[in-house]
């Protein structure tokens, strides 16, 4: 099978989240998203209407995380972040899962907390996609 870097690049999610990124950083980074035509840019919250309005003209999707860095946000915390990340223009959510949740088995918590931000993104069309941070 051969992929062209065309097809590759938007296999790629350029994720922007060092916390020490400056807002010219956070510019560079999406320039670069611009020129390689990546799947998505994945940024901080704060910073996701700017990318939003740079990316609109391309098929560059924005996207920022929920519950990030270790996803114990309360459901209710996770939701809220949703609405306004949808509401900021994002296309995709990259979901921190519970991971204590995970761990100790409460699988009931754990589908309740996913369902009720799919329920928020896909009311939008926007994607979720659930993530284990292990930092």
């Amino acid at each position: 099978m051969s992929v062209s870097v065309a097809e590759l690049a938007k296999m790629i999610d350029h994720s922007l989240l060092q916390p020490t990124l400056t807002d010219e950083e956070l510019e560079h980074g999406l320039r670069l998203a611009l020129d390689y035509n990546v799947a998505t840019v994945c940024i901080k919250p704060y910073y996701l209407a700017r990318a939003a309005h740079v990316l609109q003209q391309s098929t560059v999707a924005p996207s920022t995380t929920i519950g990030f860095p270790h996803g114990g946000h309360t459901t209710a915390v996770k939701v809220a972040e949703a609405r306004q990340a949808l509401q900021d223009g994002a296309k995709e959510l990259d979901m921190v899962v519970n991971i204590g949740k995970v761990l100790s088995g409460d699988w009931a918590y754990v589908r309740e907390d996913i369902a009720a931000v799919v329920e928020v993104a896909h009311g939008t069309g926007a994607i979720v996609k659930v993530i284990f941070e292990n930092c």
